[in-house]
């Protein structure tokens, strides 16, 4: 497997936040890189039997051990509920409705809105922890299968005497 470097998450959590015109960015590097740490401390807490850390910083920094595909997806993911909770707080700070000869300005449901936004990335983590839970079990199942094969050899008191063999 090729080392995989923070970096190489970034426009995957950018996208997962609608992030996309690289004209005018909602997010810094630092935000991003700051989602991605939360998102891997979040993962540890969530998966204990399997740990991830970063080694080195800014653009050196990867992790060790390299995670496979599906574990960058629930890093993504959680970097992505990271900055959303983040909204989520800021938007309850500043909310506020106002009435005015033009109409009524209502910021009042943005965090109520946002919260959805990430109850809707937390399914994706269930769904996305669920698949790796069954690809690990699949996976453990193919190399553990054996074949039992028998036949009554002989009869011992009216009963039949079966020799199991066990095929690989």
């Amino acid at each position: 497997m090729s080392t995989i470097y923070e970096k190489d998450l970034m426009p995957s959590v950018a996208r997962e936040m609608g992030d996309l015109d690289s004209s005018n960015l909602r997010y810094t590097q630092d935000e991003i890189f700051t989602a991605i740490n939360a998102g891997l401390e979040d993962f540890n807490l969530e998966c204990p039997n399997q740990q991830y850390s970063v080694v080195g910083t800014g653009a050196n920094a990867y992790f060790t051990p390299d995670p496979s595909i599906e574990d960058q997806k629930i890093l993504v993911l959680y970097a992505a509920l990271s900055l959303t909770n983040g909204e989520i707080q800021k938007a309850a700070r500043t909310a506020f409705s106002h009435s005015n000869p033009a109409g009524k300005t209502d910021l009042t449901k943005i965090a109520e809105m946002l919260i959805k936004q990430a109850e809707r990335i937390e399914d994706r983590i269930k769904t996305a922890f669920d698949k790796r839970s069954r690809t690990l079990v699949e996976t453990e199942l193919d190399g553990a299968g054996v074949e039992l094969k028998g036949a009554p050899t002989e009869q011992a008191e009216g009963l039949p005497i079966v020799n199991i063999e066990i095929t690989n």
